[in-house]
């Protein structure tokens, strides 16, 4: 059997080791390589979302999506607040638009970004796909909310190869 690094539930590792086990962790779990998204909703000062790559189909009856939120993410909040949002399937070309929705202030990610509305909710344009969903559910796990969403619209943008990232980078796919 391989050797386990990650501490047990329950067992008290000290404080020193937590930050080396997140970085192994982050390691190991970048080997897994995920298409990237940008989730998207309403807040009453206009348009936000937010890149995460935490994102998987749930269940096709009825049709679900589920997606892993940082708990402090103000979009979080505003998904919850708004009670609807969208998944963006990003398409290979827009590694700009990843990053600026990782990285710039909340308020100013929509900022010459293209895009439209659907079931009150923004959809990105430049993605090669995109589904909304009303909150269905939402349930803690750890630092991050695990939220669950009901489809209620499926948009497909011209295909087009999707985003991924692997090992911290952007790839494309063989």
């Amino acid at each position: 059997m391989p050797h386990s690094t990650v501490p047990r539930p329950g067992s008290a590792a000290p404080d020193i080791h937590a930050q080396e086990r997140q970085q192994q962790f982050r390691r190991v779990m970048g080997e897994l390589a995920g298409g990237v998204t940008v989730l998207t909703t309403m807040s009453p000062s206009g348009p936000v979302g937010m890149t995460t790559s935490a994102v998987t189909s749930l269940s096709l009856d009825p049709l679900l999506v589920l997606a892993c939120l940082a708990n402090r993410s103000g979009t979080l909040a505003l998904i919850r607040e708004h009670g609807a949002f969208a998944v963006n399937i990003l398409a290979v070309t827009m590694d700009h638009t990843s990053q600026v929705f990782a990285e710039k202030p909340l308020m100013e990610r929509f900022a010459g970004v293209p895009h439209h509305y659907q079931d009150t909710v923004p959809i990105l344009d430049e993605a090669v796909a995109a589904v909304t969903c009303r909150v269905h559910a939402a349930h803690l796990g750890g630092d991050h909310t695990i939220l669950i969403g009901t489809v209620t619209t499926t948009t497909t943008h011209g295909g087009g190869e999707p985003l991924v990232r692997h090992r911290g980078t952007y790839r494309r796919l063989a």
